[in-house]
């Protein structure tokens, strides 16, 4: 687990989810590739401040990455960590469209009202360099998540969001169930959960 994010890291979250429906959704003119960056570069800030989790295999030829914020809140959150991730925010409302941010807005609004009420684990992003995809990297990234869980002082349940319908079966292979899907803006968002209570280990 490496905390020390750099542009490698942005730039194989950049190509890994070039085609993900909610990122061609977002972005679509030709400023995209700097917006995607733009919003990826907030997410990995936002998990740092937060105290998150980055999972990876290499600091600067990495082929996979996932952030993963930790089953605590913003209580938790020191006040200048509060304030940094304010200006964060602020700075992110300079770099992108108006309507992006609208977007961004209602799937947070919306995926937080499907996700656990307890303490969890929540998957954000997940994203493997396309050089690498169908070699299983996916699943062994979940199983990492799963031993983490599996290891914490309480168990926890672990949840995520996707807009890519596939990924649904893909997910539940791994004893994730689909809570609910939902539609924001004409583009569909699959919200899902793996109890505490599910096999930790149930894909081999």
């Amino acid at each position: 687990m490496n905390k020390q994010i750099n542009e490698n890291h942005i730039s194989l979250l950049t190509r890994a989810f070039a085609k993900d429906p909610m990122f061609i959704h977002l972005f679509s003119n030709q400023k995209r590739e700097r917006q995607m960056k733009s919003l990826i570069r907030f997410i990995i800030k936002r998990n740092h401040l937060l105290d998150g989790l980055i999972l990876t295999d290499h600091a600067t030829k990495p082929s996979y990455i996932a952030i993963v914020d930790r089953p605590s809140n913003l209580t938790n959150v020191s006040i200048k960590a509060k304030i940094n991730l304010n200006i964060e925010m602020l700075l992110l409302v300079l770099k992108l469209p108006f309507r992006v941010l609208r977007y961004l807005t209602k799937y947070q609004k919306v995926t937080f009202s499907n996700a656990p009420n307890e303490p969890h684990y929540y998957l954000t992003m997940i994203g493997v360099d396309p050089s690498y995809q169908g070699k299983g990297i996916g699943k062994k990234v979940l199983k990492q998540l799963d031993e983490i869980a599996a290891s914490s002082p309480i168990s926890y349940s672990i949840s995520l969001d996707t807009e890519n319908q596939q990924n649904v079966a893909f997910y539940e292979r791994f004893g994730y169930e689909l809570r609910n899907t939902t539609i924001i803006d004409g583009l569909s968002v699959y919200c899902m959960t793996k109890s505490k209570e599910s096999n930790y280990y149930n894909v081999t």
